[in-house]
This record gives structure tokens, C-alpha cells and sequence, in this order.
């Protein structure tokens, strides 16, 4: 088990979470063991009031970016009948799950390279309920890809999307009917003087402890933008003083219950402050800057320099406070940085470019000879455990498509999962477990606090699988064949826990389901 700090605070509130969430949602998804229970309440982050009310209302499931779940996925390999996909929708990297309709409905909100769709998960097999083809499609483009794969569905039932320099807010034309159509509500244009170069657009989206939407475009611009689009506000992470270190990111963000909005970049990780009134790094108002370790190549199914994840938010109430990212070393390492004040006793680590850096820890997936090590996803963090998994293929490959397609081959693809854990009495970060059989090529994983498993899209013989591994040890727990098709390609998109214990995961040609 993780180190972990408790005291009556902590135990009244996650009592006080028990019983709302049992009686609010616990029945709701209609299965057997559906609801979490106490000791899967136990690391849950503070919920943002401004989300929709499901299992899975935004990527990475949270604002904090952890991708876990006080819900249960499957305890078990399926039965062959309790698979099933919906294509017509490549590049479709996450889904929003909708909160309850009227008459207890949810849905599944998603955003491909090429539409917008709501789709219904009910009954033996997903179904599309209506589908927006986007405009200015480009099918093969990675900026297209990106700008568009982080969405969050709010509680309202607005779906939000952005696209380049726009964010698109979707509804149903006929408000609290799940058979309805979709409609355009909104959309609103970030202007044209916060928008820093032709392909300037937005990478990054997540939503404030304040129901803000909060955007990070590719050049350096942070925001806020409100739900109704009627007022924003804005700060250039560039600017005069760094004209000679232009600052790229290329991965979504983070937000805290405190106003902390948390963007790397590829050259510092930031505490971008939002006061209520203004964006900030400065740290008399709560904002801070850091520098890191970024590298200097990009290689493999690298998206940008520097840092290949999105920032994950690291403890909650009283625990130690982190945010999580992976470095951009050719030997990756996993950095932990005190995401609030510093403690006044902390002496800066050796080797660290920053006093703000609690650890730096290179990730090797078991090899004690290791040079190189790569992962392009975000880390899952639940408590103080942080997993890492391979991306680095077995032969150099500069092209992301081809990186994708070629990525279940057995002599290609990467092998390796590492878990670390935060030891909060010796302030030290640790390797818990490495299993060097599992090949996870590209999918981002989830980890389910109530079944203690994480789960993720990997391969066998080429084939395309889903995998359980257990949380405290790295052990295999089960897996199902999915199969060798190239529409069951996991191509970067994540898995999630859905409804009533089940999983869902985007690939390259749509998404997949597996039911318990």
C-alpha cells in the first residue's frame, strides 16, 4: 500500500463523500458493486461542481488529470458478447460521459478528427444518436488531431470542444431529450492579438474550480474563458524577455480547487494563477515558474520538445502536493515539483535545475543499463502511485503515423509499465514494481481504485488486447483478445471507466467497448 498521511479532517471528509456519492450515484448506473466505496473514496480529489455528474465527464477524468477512478472496472476477463465498438470516428482519442437526463439516461459525448458525435451505450450495443461532420477537416494532420482530443462535457450538458482558434460549445437542440439532435450552441474565437503565430492554436483544455474554461494554445497563451463565452482573460507565457526561448506546449493542462492551473511547456513548468480577475505567475498572488530538464531532441511519437505528458495533479487535503510530469531526457524521468508553497526545511535536490523539484527519478522499466526511455502519455496517479508505461519502439521511427500503424508489431513495439510511490515520512520518490512483458504501445491508462486495477489497450502476437494489471504489484490480472484489426489500434487514445463497471477506449478508427 502508498504511504499515506490521515487525521480527522481526512476521515470526516471522506465519510461525508461516502454518503453523498453513494446515495447521489450509487444506484444510478444500475450494476451490482457499481458505487465506490470508502476505501476507493480514500485519495479522490475535491469534485469541481462545474462538471457534469458521471464517471467520466472530462479527459483524464478529472481536473486533476489522474485518469482514476473511485469506480469499478472489470474484476475479470469477458465473455466474448460483452465486446462491441462504434467506427466512423478516427483519431478519437477520449469520450465525456454525459451526466443523468431527466429519466436517468447518460450518454457518450465524443470529438474525432472528423465529427462530433453523441452516441447511446445502452441496450447490447453502442448506437450513434446524431453526428456533426467538422469544418476545415484535415484528417492527417497532428495539429488537427490535438487540437480537439481534450473536451469535457459540464453540467449543463454542454460538450465543449476546441478547434484551432475556437472553441465550440455543443448541446442538444432539444434541451433534457437524449434522442435529440445536436446542435452548435456557441462559439467562441480566442482573438486574433492572443493568438502568437499562423499555426498557433489550442492544445491544452480543462475547467476552473469556478466553472471557467481554461485553454493553453501551442505558442504559449494561457486563458480563461467563461461557459456562456462572455467574457476571458489572458496571459502570454512568451513575451519580451523570453524572445530568445520561444516556450511550446504541446500537451493539455491541469487545474486545482484553488485557482492553480498547471501548463508545461518546453522549457519550465507553470503555477498560472487565476485570482478571479486576472492570470498570473507571479508568486505573491499564488503563481509560480520552474525549469526543468527538457532535452534538446524530439524523436519517436514525440509531439513536441521538453515534456511529453500532461501536468498530473499529486495529493489532495492534507497530503504532500504535487504536480507530475515526465521529462524530456533522452533517460526520462519522472519530476514531482510542490505544487503550492515550498516547505521552508527543503534543501534543492542535487542535479535538479530548481529548488521546487521533490523528485527526479529516471525510469528505466527494469533495465539497469538503460540510456533512452520515453513515454508520451500522461501519468496516472492515484494516492501517492504514479504509473509510467513504454512508448519507446524497439527501432528509431520519426514518423507519428507510422509510429501508430506499426506499433503492435511484437519485434517493434515498446515493452515496459513502472510504478513509483511517493514515501512522504522519507520525502522520497520510489520504484514500486516494473513489469518489462507488458507492451502498452500508445494507449493512456486508467486505474480503478475499487477493483485496484489499471487497464489499458496493449498487444500480444500483434494482437490488440485489453490488459488488467494490479495497482500494488504490476502483476498481470487478466486480459481479453480485442483483435489484429487495424480499427482496434489504440493510437493514442485513452481508456476509461464507463458505466456500470465497463470500459471504453478511443482507437484509430473510433471506440470500444467491453461490458463486465
Amino acid at each position: 500500500m502508498d504511504n499515506r498521511k490521515t487525521n480527522t479532517y481526512r476521515r470526516c471528509s471522506a465519510a461525508l463523500c461516502i454518503l453523498i456519492l453513494a446515495g447521489a450515484l450509487g444506484c444510478t448506473f444500475g450494476c451490482h458493486n457499481s458505487g465506490p466505496d470508502r476505501s476507493a473514496l480514500y485519495d479522490e480529489p475535491p469534485a469541481n461542481p462545474f462538471l457534469a455528474d458521471s464517471p467520466w465527464p472530462m479527459t483524464h477524468r478529472n481536473p486533476y488529470g489522474q485518469a482514476s477512478s473511485p469506480y469499478p472496472g472489470p474484476y475479470k476477463a469477458m465473455p466474448a458478447e460483452n465486446f462491441d465498438g462504434l467506427f466512423g470516428s478516427p483519431g478519437l482519442i477520449t469520450v465525456a460521459f454525459s451526466g443523468p437526463y431527466p429519466d436517468g439516461t447518460r450518454l457518450i459525448w465524443g470529438s474525432s478528427q472528423l465529427d462530433v458525435f453523441k452516441a447511446d451505450p445502452r441496450g447490447g450495443s453502442l448506437t450513434f444518436i446524431d453526428r456533426m461532420i467538422k469544418e476545415d477537416l484535415d484528417l492527417f494532420s497532428v495539429d488537427a488531431a490535438i487540437s480537439g482530443a481534450y473536451t469535457l462535457v459540464d453540467r449543463d450538458g454542454t460538450f465543449f470542444v476546441p478547434r484551432f482558434d475556437k472553441i465550440y460549445a455543443y448541446a442538444d437542440r432539444v434541451p433534457g431529450d437524449p434522442a435529440s439532435k445536436i446542435e452548435v450552441r456557441d462559439v467562441y474565437v480566442i482573438p486574433e492579438e492572443h493568438i502568437h503565430g499562423e499555426d498557433d492554436l489550442i492544445v491544452g483544455l480543462n475547467i476552473t474550480s469556478d466553472g471557467m474554461l481554461a485553454i493553453a494554445t501551442k505558442h504559449g497563451t494561457v486563458g480563461v474563458v467563461s461557459r456562456s463565452f462572455d467574457s476571458a482573460r489572458y496571459l502570454y507565457l512568451g513575451g519580451p524577455a523570453r524572445d530568445e526561448e520561444i516556450e511550446e506546449i504541446s500537451n493539455s493542462i491541469a487545474c486545482d480547487e484553488t485557482g492553480g492551473i498547471f501548463v508545461v511547456t518546453s522549457r519550465r513548468m507553470y503555477r498560472v494563477q487565476w485570482t478571479g480577475y486576472e492570470l498570473t505567475t507571479d508568486e505573491d498572488k499564488g503563481g509560480w515558474s520552474a525549469a526543468y530538464e527538457t532535452g534538446d531532441d524530439v524523436s519517436g511519437p514525440r509531439l513536441g520538445p521538453g515534456s511529453g505528458s500532461t501536468p498530473t495533479l499529486m495529493g489532495s487535503g492534507d497530503q504532500d502536493r504535487f504536480v507530475v510530469i515526465t521529462d524530456g531526457q533522452e533517460l526520462m524521468h519522472l519530476v514531482l515539483l510542490w505544487r503550492d508553497e515550498i516547505p521552508d526545511d527543503w534543501t534543492r535536490l542535487p542535479g535538479t535545475r530548481d529548488r521546487r523539484i521533490a523528485a527526479q527519478v529516471p525510469v528505466t522499466f527494469g533495465d539497469p543499463g538503460a540510456v533512452q526511455s520515453l513515454s508520451e502519455q500522461s501519468v496516472c496517479v492515484r494516492g501517492y502511485g504514479a504509473l509510467v508505461v513504454n512508448n519507446q519502439m524497439k527501432i528509431s521511427i520519426d514518423s507519428n503515423l507510422l509510429s501508430i500503424l506499426l506499433s503492435n508489431i511484437p519485434s517493434i513495439a515498446p515493452y515496459g509499465a513502472e510504478k513509483f510511490v511517493w514515501d512522504p515520512q522519507a520525502r522520497e520518490l520510489k520504484s514500486a514494481w516494473i513489469n518489462r512483458e507488458i507492451s502498452l504501445p500508445s494507449g493512456i491508462p486508467a486505474m480503478s481504485a475499487a477493483t485496484n486495477l489499471i487497464y489499458d489497450i496493449g498487444q500480444r502476437s500483434g494482437a490488440w488486447t485489453m490488459e488488467a494489471l494490479d495497482w500494488d504489484t504490476g502483476r498481470s490480472a487478466f486480459h481479453y483478445p480485442i483483435g489484429e484489426k487495424l480499427r482496434y489500434n489504440s493510437a493514442y487514445a485513452a481508456t476509461e471507466i464507463g458505466l456500470g463497471g465497463s470500459l471504453v477506449s478511443g482507437t484509430l478508427y473510433g471506440m470500444i467497448r467491453l461490458l463486465p
